[in-house]
């Protein structure tokens, strides 16, 4: 097919409107008095000038014919789930972006504080408690139907030739609005069709092919199908363990363990997931199992017991005793510690143990046995007793005294309360969160060698506020949440930081002579990738140890890649 029956337009005959968004390859505005279709209003994509110089105008040409040229019924599909390319447009001899319908509005988010999101996959990458926030309460059986909707709409492309290259969850977008999930593809542009490619294809970061393995196939599709369909269930955006997927059902799981084959021949077609999802859409709970919920713990509260005068001496307690009453925790609890809680005082030897295995506040030391006649049998008179009782309740007060401020800890930490410590640590965290996707878009670009500059000075700026962080760390008394935490998240951002600087080293080397293998094989670009995976570990860490703290009292929980 040749790109002669390609419609054109020349930018001065547009009435251009707001911008509606950009990324790395230029910016997206409204266009007035037009319609697709006699259906749909019209944006315009304007190609950066940089970018411009590297399109293959014959490729975008053909893509804009191909549309016209299918029978109708397959066009109106092909219209009807993709922000296809429409109409070139040109300003003067050059071509400088086309013309495609607007995303529709079912497939837009309204944020928490106010305006609207294109509803990207990303959102539902995350926990349960984010997604609930974000998008509102999501169901195993709409997760299904989301991946039918999207295993069939790339089924036919693959049927027309067209091979979807670099799936990133920000160009998937999802409506959850209609009887059943739908899904729509936008940068289509960016796609293979019949081998050709207007720009050069790209992946991704955390998202890439095994082994170098190029993604201009129906093969890759395949493989990056499989990790949306794991990662959906795993609630995060990375991983391959197919654990959670498996729990829901178990022929979904089998096809994504395949999909994920290192041999792109093993992976199987998108045609094969079809029906296994139709049933696991038309089978599956509207409830997520109790492990992936995220909501308040049920906490065993210990009780304490006074000595009783003129009563033996209590021993420990019987193997499998109960000595604790159990009841739900308060969202916010201020008077009960935790009994999970670390570096409690050692206890005296023959105290209680709760039956969950948290330790319960130390008991003072029995009352000396008092005779029925009055004598203590060390030979006092009947006053001693009341003096042991007095002389226990001191000792009683003393020890819950030294649990509360947990001796030996020094500082400031003596003054703030467990939730005290979790309030402030989730403010810093909020602080950070959503960070890492301007980055990971400035290293895309630097990748592409488009927008350097600009790209230098995204990585400066997260440098910097990586710095900041880390004194916001080290200026928080964090004694009372959970080990390890503190020093495992300022490891997390000072790598972080340290990534951020190894990549404007990057955008220094490359400068004036710029090109994928000239970024990837530099040396400042592996002294980033070192950087990040330490992050990544530390900040898998941290989460690990935040999220029971934040459930307990009823604040944000955090994907690591949120931090």
């Amino acid at each position: 097919m040749t790109g002669a029956g390609a419609a054109r337009i020349a930018l001065s005959d547009l009435v251009l409107g707001a911008e509606l968004g950009g990324g790395g390859q230029g910016k997206v505005r409204a266009v007035e008095k037009r319609m697709v279709n006699k259906s749909w209003p019209v944006v315009y994509k304007e190609y950066k000038p940089d970018v411009q110089g590297q399109l293959r105008v014959d490729a975008l040409e053909r893509m804009v014919a191909f549309l016209p040229g299918q029978p109708p019924a397959v066009g109106q599909w092909l219209a009807g789930h993709t922000a296809w390319p429409a109409v070139l447009v040109s300003d003067g001899p050059q071509v400088s972006g086309f013309l495609m319908r607007q995303i529709p509005d079912e497939f837009f988010l309204t944020m928490p504080t106010g305006g609207r999101k294109t509803a990207g996959f990303e959102f539902l990458l995350n926990s349960l408690t984010y997604v609930n926030k974000m998008v509102g309460h999501v169901t195993p059986r709409q997760v299904f139907g989301l991946l039918l909707s999207f295993a069939d709409t790339l089924e036919r492309l693959h049927r027309l030739g067209v091979v979807a290259g670099d799936l990133s969850p920000k160009n998937l977008l999802f409506s959850l609005s209609g009887p059943r999930p739908d899904c729509f593809l936008i940068d289509c542009d960016a796609m293979g069709l019949s081998g050709d490619w207007v720009l050069k294809p790209v992946q991704t970061p955390g998202w890439q092919l095994p082994d170098g393995e190029a993604p201009e196939t129906p093969e890759g599709d395949r493989y990056k199908f499989a990790l949306l369909a794991v990662r959906l269930f795993l609630h995060e955006q990375h991983g391959k363990d197919s654990a959670a997927l498996r729990r829901m059902d178990g022929a979904v799981a089998d096809l994504a363990e395949r999909g994920l084959s290192r041999r792109p021949t093993d992976r199987p077609t998108l045609a094969a997931w079809l029906d296994p999802l139709r049933r696991a859409f038309d089978s599956a709970p509207l409830t997520w199992p109790t492990a992936a919920q995220a909501g308040p713990r049920t906490a065993t509260m210990p009780t304490v017991t006074m000595p009783t005068p003129g009563a033996p001496t209590a021993g420990p307690a019987p193997a499998g005793t109960a000595t604790g009453s159990t009841r739900p925790a308060a969202a916010r609890p201020t008077t009960a510690r935790p009994t999970t809680a670390p570096r409690q005082p050692r206890a005296p030897a023959g105290a209680r143990r709760t039956t969950v295995g948290g330790t319960a506040p130390p008991q003072p030391p029995a009352a000396p046995y008092t005779s029925p006649g009055g004598s203590s049998s060390s030979g006092g008179t009947g006053s001693v007793m009341g003096w042991a009782v007095m002389i226990g309740i001191i000792v009683l007060a003393v020890w819950q005294v030294a649990t509360r401020m947990d001796l030996g800890s020094g500082g400031s930490e003596a003054m703030d309360t467990r939730e005290e410590q979790a309030t402030a640590l989730h403010t810093v965290l909020a602080q950070n969160a959503g960070r890492r996707s301007g980055v990971a878009d400035a290293v895309q670009s630097t990748m592409n060698c488009r927008g350097l500059q600009e790209n230098r000075r995204v990585f400066e700026r997260a440098a910097d506020a990586r710095a900041d962080l880390v004194g916001k760390v080290d200026a928080l008394s964090l004694g009372r949440l959970a080990d390890g935490l503190a020093s495992d998240l300022r490891k997390a951002w000072q790598s972080s930081e340290d990534a951020d600087r190894a990549y404007v080293r990057v955008v220094d080397t490359v400068s004036g002579n710029c090109s994928t293998p000239a970024v990837t094989g530099s040396r400042a670009w592996r002294d980033a990738a070192s950087a990040n995976n330490d992050a990544t570990a530390a900040k898998k860490d941290v989460v690990a140890a935040w999220n029971p703290v934040a459930r307990e009292y009823g604040l944000d929980t955090f994907a690591w890649s949120d931090l």
